[in-house]
């Protein structure tokens, strides 16, 4: 709500600003994550900002495309596109999807299967390169730890075979502002599973290049 204040000034409540702040960040997070985003901005310094008449604008300066679940972001507030001032915020993130939990104990180098684990759709924003979904139950799995009921299967605690193996041919997609750029043939340098970065070279250039595996024999680079 904005109340006028004479000609030249206007009034933003706290409660406006948390939340064009949270739902920047919300679309933000969107792009980078398939799962449901909850962006909580937990506190303001004031109640009330007085600012000059004009079309309010946020912009974060830092950590907008980086998904913490809690985090101080930097934010730096324009009128009609001038400057004003710069507000340090506390902000929440939690990150939802459907992910392996145990249906019951399971034992160490036991196989995982539909029998023993089950979906549960839960927020995973503190361990999110870890999780396990129900697509990774396609391939053949064996826990390396005992895991208790209820337990989210964590899969740096599960035996699978990479999506990218050693020595194996990979596509390397580069990226740039989430758009991809070229993509070309490559070798791995190490095995990887979804998530994890690994070295690739490309098979041109021999160029080595650190990037993320994205899928089967996949890996995108950032440049």
């Amino acid at each position: 709500m904005l109340t006028a204040l004479g000609s030249n000034a206007q009034v933003v409540t706290s409660s406006d600003v948390k939340a064009s702040v949270a739902k920047i960040l919300t679309e933000n997070y969107k792009k980078i994550s398939n799962g449901d985003v909850e962006v909580k901005v937990t506190g303001t310094p004031f109640a009330t900002l007085q600012l000059p008449n004009g079309k309010i604008q946020y912009k974060i300066v830092s950590g907008g495309d980086k998904i913490v679940p809690r985090d101080i972001k930097r934010v730096d507030v324009y009128v009609n596109s001038a400057f004003i001032k710069t507000l340090n915020l506390p902000v929440q993130t939690n990150i939802y999807k459907e992910v392996l939990v145990a249906n019951d104990f399971i034992n160490r180098e036991q196989t995982l299967t539909k029998d023993n684990v089950s979906v549960k759709k839960i927020d995973v924003s503190m361990k999110m390169d870890y999780i396990l979904t129900e697509k990774s139950l396609e391939k053949e799995m064996s826990s390396k730890k005992a895991f208790q009921k209820g337990e989210v299967i964590d899969r740096r605690f599960v035996k699978m075979r990479p999506d990218v193996v050693r020595n194996g041919e990979v596509r390397i997609f580069f990226v740039s502002n989430d758009a991809v750029m070229v993509s070309v043939d490559g070798t791995a340098m190490d095995d990887g599973m979804c998530g994890d970065y690994i070295d690739v070279e490309n098979k041109n250039y021999k160029k080595v290049y650190n990037g993320k595996v994205i899928g089967e024999n996949k890996v995108m680079v950032n440049i």
